[in-house]
């Protein structure tokens, strides 16, 4: 996986816990354009939408449902990593 994947990756699972674009430009620390843009692009690359958007927000697709769990899996291994390389323990 390349970073941008990666980074994509995040922002899919923030859209998903936060319901909203803002909810989860605010939590990542970048703009709502960033998340937007990025969310269309992983869209595309991986053939076809994850969220449906509605007047409250983004719900996630529930056929996708099995995508924000392995984006889960993704990011709680990606905190291992990062425990390890500072010398923590798994």
């Amino acid at each position: 996986m390349h970073g941008e994947d990666w980074d994509d990756v995040r922002l899919v699972l923030a859209v998903a816990e936060t319901g909203t674009l803002s909810g989860a430009a605010r939590e990542l620390n970048v703009t709502h354009a960033t998340v937007l843009r990025r969310i269309q692009s992983f869209e595309e690359r991986h053939g076809g939408p994850i969220f449906e958007r509605t007047a409250q927000g983004y719900r996630l697709l529930p056929e996708r449902l099995r995508v924000i769990e392995a984006a889960r899996e993704a990011a709680r291994a990606m905190t291992a990593v990062d425990r390890l390389m500072r010398g923590g323990t798994g």
